[in-house]
């Protein structure tokens, strides 16, 4: 599900770009790359915003506009791909953006301020967060603060106070930034996100509508209210949501995704599928959007439509370990056992720790004559108390663990654990009693499975899709 907040500079209009450069004359083209590289930073087109300011401060190392440009889009770069590295390169930027200008622009503390907060997410140091909540009141004490810059500035201290734990000053913070500027998009919007992490269910929604009411025209506004509502269950609504926001904006990616995922978790997987090949439409290159039709389609057993889909995603994020392990899913399903033998092994290559993938594997290998038991001996040989559920998993496939010490092996006190585990060992012996043409009796445990109403486990879907291929009611 795809939630947008708003980025730190997306309410600002970019400080005047002539006369930067120290009183030299840059030349109308240095201004004019500057100009693209501020417009391919409001696109969110962040690696052209760094590409363009490069070209600037090749020429004038100096340029506190290229340098505020370039940090601000290594600032959400860093932010995007958890890179502490980019991170600190975007603060230095900001740092010597505002050494540059000399006079103290306002602007050009917000993304050292910015990148300082999620700087200590990504290297869990809360003093990065103290950094950015001192330096946001310094520049909060002066007096020829605008209204917007005000407000700017609190909603960064809020973003600081979040990190550090101090839920009421963070509350305070957003609104006081929405009084000093009542139409502060990112104020509301973030009080809308802290009211779904700290208060009622309730108070969460009345809060996204208020900022629904406040931005009517703001697709992101309808897309954020409907991913709080989808999580409370209410899927209907939150279509109702996605769907304005697509009609507010006909290319907000988000939203269609969003629109399509909440479909399949309510178990229509015909509107999924259309809704999803919507956003492919407009842009092929939707890697989630591919993988969520992908499911939507072998949902509805169209599986050599759903393998073109998972095999594309495979190739379009190779290194994505769960773009292996949804392939190799749809192999298993779909009979394709050596496939998805070759699959579960990419997949542990990239993330040796995966470890949910092994039983998965263990069935694959076995009905692809490729099981060798090195591979499992480190569970073989574990004592029976150390044992985990994956781990009685693939015993009960090697005949070390009877069907009905399975079943008991599932979580004894967490009510979810305990669905989620029954509903893959019913699978699993399924699968078994398959193995050794007992499929009418596999077909009993298969219903057993889909009891459980677990639409995301990869055994409800496998067990949907054998009892369809068998014959059998899904009911």
């Amino acid at each position: 599900m795809f939630r947008l907040t708003t980025c730190f500079t997306a309410m600002l209009m970019l400080v005047g770009i002539a006369n930067t450069t120290f009183g030299q004359d840059p030349g109308p083209d240095l201004e004019a790359v500057k100009e693209q590289a501020d417009d391919a930073y409001r696109q969110r087109n962040f690696p052209q915003a760094i590409q363009l300011s490069n070209q600037v401060l090749a020429k004038q190392p100096q340029d506190h506009v290229a340098l505020y440009l370039r940090g601000s889009a290594q600032v959400e770069m860093g932010i995007l791909t958890g890179d502490a590295d980019m991170l600190r390169r975007g603060i230095a930027d900001a740092r010597n953006a505002i050494r540059f200008e000399e006079n103290g622009k306002p602007e050009y503390y917000l993304p050292y301020i910015y990148g300082m907060s999620h700087l200590a997410d990504v290297e869990e140091k809360k003093a990065h967060a103290q950094t950015a909540k001192t330096v946001a009141e310094s520049v909060l004490e002066r007096e020829d603060l605008t209204a917007e810059q005000q407000a700017n500035l609190l909603y960064q201290r809020a973003q600081a106070n979040m990190r550090l734990q101090d839920n009421a000053a963070a509350e305070r913070d957003l609104k006081q930034a929405i009084q000093v500027s009542p139409k502060h998009t990112a104020a509301h919007m973030a009080l809308a996100e802290f009211a779904a992490r700290t208060k009622s269910p309730a108070e969460a929604i009345a809060a996204f509508s208020s900022v629904v009411q406040s931005f009517p025209e703001n697709p992101v506004a309808w897309n954020n209210r409907g991913m709080f509502l989808q999580s409370q269950g209410k899927t209907a609504e939150a279509i109702q949501d996605f769907t304005q926001a697509i009609k507010l904006n006909g290319r907000f990616i988000p939203a269609y995704i969003n629109r399509g995922f909440a479909h399949l978790e309510a178990g229509d997987s015909a509107a999924a599928e259309a809704a999803l090949s919507e956003v492919l439409t407009i842009d092929p290159s939707q890697v989630g959007a591919l993988s969520l039709r992908a499911t939507a389609r072998l949902n509805q057993n169209k599986a050599a439509e759903a393998l073109q889909d998972y095999q594309r995603v495979a190739e379009m994020a190779p290194e994505n370990p769960m773009s292996h392990a949804d392939l190799g899913f749809a192999q298993f399903f779909s009979g394709d056992f050596a496939g998805a033998f070759d699959s579960f092994n990419n997949a542990l290559r990239i993330q040796p720790d995966m470890r949910f993938v092994l039983p998965w594997k263990l069935a694959s290998a076995i009905r692809a004559s490729k099981y060798q038991q090195q591979d499992y001996q480190a569970i073989i040989s574990k004592p029976a108390e150390s044992r985990d559920w994956i781990d009685t998993l693939v015993l009960f496939q090697l005949g070390q663990v009877d069907a009905q010490s399975l079943l008991k092996a599932a979580h004894p006190d967490d009510k979810d654990a305990r669905a989620a585990q029954l509903c893959e060992a019913y699978y699993f012996i399924g699968m078994e009693l398959l193995r050794r043409d007992r499929q009418k009796d596999a077909v009993a445990y298969w219903k057993q499975s889909i009891r459980s109403e677990l639409p995301r486990l990869s055994a409800y879907r496998g067990a949907v899709f054998a009892l369809k291929n068998s014959g059998a009611s899904t009911q």
